[in-house]
């Protein structure tokens, strides 16, 4: 009974295999399709595979929209993504999901990645020529070529790197005897074993990939693989090719052999190369030092040992800016201001395997080399090195062909050293037939490997191999190409002109843009005196002609020499933009409610009892006095927080009297608040000169005054008794008595 692969992969699997799994599931070869019985399917295949294409774009396009809103978007959030496309019942059923939007991105993504692929099987290379094929294939199909059956995608199998069985002393026959003899009783007798990276065991033995000597070690060790799984006798020329020791057959049930396409589930991340394919990397890819694969290390050291630690040496030396053909190299850094260390810091960063972008960023520079010798500010370039180098002048351009150089010099350094030892990686695809071909004899299926159709010939016609063709999606129109190439450096373009801002207009400023309205020099305003957590304070405004806040000044008593200073200097900036035009509620909602010391109770304020800092109390009391917001001002009934209901709530009586342009010319609006006392009376204006003769005669008339007695009257008191000119009796104009005279 085989294993199953609940079992602890560490202790049935030593490196190189990986745990049982189902022959379906580590391939890509369509196991169950079908064969194209005619064009016409073909074609329908391929319309299929635009309108999935189309459904999995909008799918990931609806998950990126709902990640943006983040776990708990607000209303107003929500309303603008709506607004801009997002469908209301996508928002209904995040909001009724108990996973929330977090949940439905998610599934969305699930979705669109766990589309099928389309794939489709043809008898023979020459079905590849028709017409709808090429379609099929450039909208991302993949076509199987070869006859005969293949087994169930149901079958237990399970992977083994051959790479993995190398050693510094050549195939090892104990580990490849020990991986089989693992798997065999993890799979069973109908269970597969899917042997790959055949590149990198070539190259370990330090062979060139497209010669003979690789076709027959290859062929050995897959012999040497099925001697172990069924008993198969080793020829002698097989093991006199790899050193082993020479088997008979002894035929038993096992495990078969089969070489194919890995699909993407495929646990095979640890192999160096994917099944017939040569290995294209010298150098592994990651963070920190660049390190050779196990098998370009194993390869040279068998090869050419004297050149590995030239190679190693010069890994280290990669990151060098030395280069004049650079886009990005030490003379053109100088000339832009970068030190002898700045330069250093930037190679050590680059060599311990940093890419460009991190290697300019500030962590690396430093924030006295960025605002010191560049000039720059260090915050704008916390992790973005790009930035800054296209801050100092280099293009977009240069900046890309930097990184490639930079990205790619350790490979570059490494292929040069293979090449100089005599072992080279590179292989056509013609290699890759040819190598299939010298190992069907030892598989139980014919060998697969991919390809595409423009590297195909009629000469793999009779070839015992299956070809998987297409697999990737590619854009069958040049110009299509080409117009979405554009798309994508103008998005890249407004990206960077988004992040660096709006540029500095040059042109000249005009002086009566901003104009400022100066202060009378007879004004008025108010003193308002204060305690802010037992801190004196004295509020001094100066009001405009037309009784709007146009200066304040902010005194304060036993503070410091340098708190009383910055208040004052405050208080100054605050003046001249009031005088500029800065509306004083934009300051009022900038300041108030800040939070730092001294603060709480203040007295002396009728209307605000408490205060938060200094600049809260300050504007709260400016904005209570010139601008109505009664909201800021607190009243009798306070709440917890110290703020009032404001007048909003009919707890305060509205002013009998408003405010108006002639009171503005006797008394500060501040100092009312805005409310003209009940007191104060402001009369008419002077009637101008009358010019109509009987106007002035009865006007002069009204004015004349009557000739009054110097006795009192003797009812009111008052000095108005008339004598009449008939009887001569006292008549009084304040109360009317009569005095007869007697």
């Amino acid at each position: 009974m085989p294993n199953t692969p609940d079992q602890p992969a560490t202790d049935l699997f030593p490196v190189g295999r990986a745990a049982p799994s189902r022959l379906g599931a580590l391939t890509d070869v369509p196991l169950t399709a079908e064969l194209a019985s005619a064009p016409g399917d073909v074609e329908l295949a391929t319309q299929a595979i635009y309108r999935a294409e189309v459904a999995r774009a909008g799918q990931l396009a609806l998950a990126e929209q709902i990640e943006a809103l983040g776990e708990a978007p607000r209303n107003a959030e929500l309303a603008d993504a709506v607004a801009r496309g997002l469908s209301i019942d996508l928002v209904e059923a995040a909001l009724r999901d108990p996973g929330g939007f977090s949940a439905i991105a998610r599934d969305l993504r699930r979705v669109a990645s766990d589309s099928t692929h389309h794939r489709m099987r043809l008898a023979s290379l020459a079905e590849l020529n028709q017409s709808s094929v090429p379609g099929f294939l450039a909208a991302g199909g993949q076509v199987l070529i070869g006859e005969g059956e293949l087994p169930s995608p149901d079958c237990p199998a399970a992977l083994l790197d051959l790479g993995a069985l190398i050693t510094p002393e050549g195939f090892s026959e104990d580990l490849a005897q020990e991986a089989i003899a693992s798997l065999g009783a993890a799979l069973g007798e109908e269970g597969w074993i899917l042997v790959t990276g055949i590149g990198a065991a070539i190259t370990a033995l330090g062979l060139n990939y497209d010669s003979e000597e690789a076709r027959d070690a290859a062929g050995a060790m897959l012999a040497a693989l099925r001697h172990a799984a069924q008993g198969t006798g080793l020829k002698k020329a097989q093991a006199d090719c790899l050193g082993l020791t020479l088997r008979r057959a002894n035929p038993r049930p096992g495990p078969r052999l089969a070489i194919l396409p890995l699909s993407a589930n495929a646990d095979h991340s640890d192999a160096e190369s994917e099944g017939l394919s040569p290995m294209t990397r010298a150098v592994l890819d990651g963070p920190g030092e660049p390190e050779l694969t196990r098998a370009v290390r194993i390869g040279l050291s068998r090869l050419a040992p004297e050149a590995l630690p030239t190679l190693l040496a010069a890994l280290d030396r990669r990151a060098q800016l030395e280069k004049p053909a650079h886009a990005i190299n030490t003379e053109r850094l100088r000339a832009r201001g970068f030190t002898q260390d700045a330069i250093a810091r930037v190679r050590n960063a680059l060599g311990d395997g940093l890419n460009l972008n991190a290697a300019f960023s500030r962590w690396v520079l430093g924030d006295e080399i960025i605002s010191g010798d560049l000039k720059l500010v260090p915050e704008n370039f916390d992790t973005d090195g790009h930035s800054l180098l296209s801050a100092l002048g280099f293009s977009r351009r240069d900046i890309e062909a930097a990184e490639a150089l930079i990205e790619g010099e350790a490979e570059r350094v490494a292929c040069e050293t293979l090449s100089s030892a005599g072992l080279s990686l590179g292989a056509e695809s013609q290699a890759e037939l040819s190598m299939a071909k010298a190992l069907a004899t030892w598989l139980d299926l014919p060998p697969g490997l991919r390809a595409r159709a423009g590297t195909l010939s009629g000469a793999c016609l009779s070839q015992p191999v299956l070809i998987l063709v297409g697999g990737l999606r590619e854009i069958a129109s040049p110009l299509l190409r080409d117009r979405l190439a554009d798309i994508g450096a103008l998005a890249a373009e407004f990206r960077e002109e988004a992040a660096r801002g709006p540029a500095p207009s040059t042109d000249p400023v005009d002086p009566g843009a901003a104009s400022r309205t100066r202060l009378p020099d007879r004004r008025k305003g108010y003193i308002q005196k204060s305690t802010v957590g037992g801190h004196k304070v004295y509020l001094h405004t100066g009001e405009f002609e037309d009784g709007s806040l146009g200066e304040i000044f902010i005194d304060m008593h036993k503070e410091g020499a340098a708190f009383r200073s910055l208040m004052n200097n405050f208080a100054i900036s605050v003046s001249l933009g009031l005088q500029y035009g800065v509306p004083l509620d934009e300051y009022a909602d900038a300041f108030v409610f800040t939070r730092f010391e001294p603060a709480g109770e203040v007295t002396g304020n009728d209307r605000i009892t408490k205060a938060t800092s200094i600049l809260d109390y300050i504007f709260r009391e400016l904005a209570v006095s010139y601008l109505g917001r009664d909201d800021l001002a607190e009243i009798e009934d306070v709440s917890h927080d110290g703020l009032g209901r404001g007048a909003g709530d009919a707890t305060r009586e509205a002013p009998s009297t408003a405010f108006t342009q002639e009171a503005a010319q006797i008394i500060s609006r501040g100092f009312s608040r805005g409310q003209l006392p009940d007191n104060i009376v402001i009369l008419d204006k002077r009637r101008p000169a009358e010019t109509d003769e009987d106007e002035v005669d009865a006007a002069s008339a009204i004015i004349d005054s009557p000739d009054y007695i110097s006795e009192a009257c003797g009812r009111c008191g008052s000095f108005t008794l008339v004598e009449s000119e008939e009887d001569g009796s006292l008549r009084c104009d304040t109360c009317g008595t009569q005095i007869a005279q007697g």
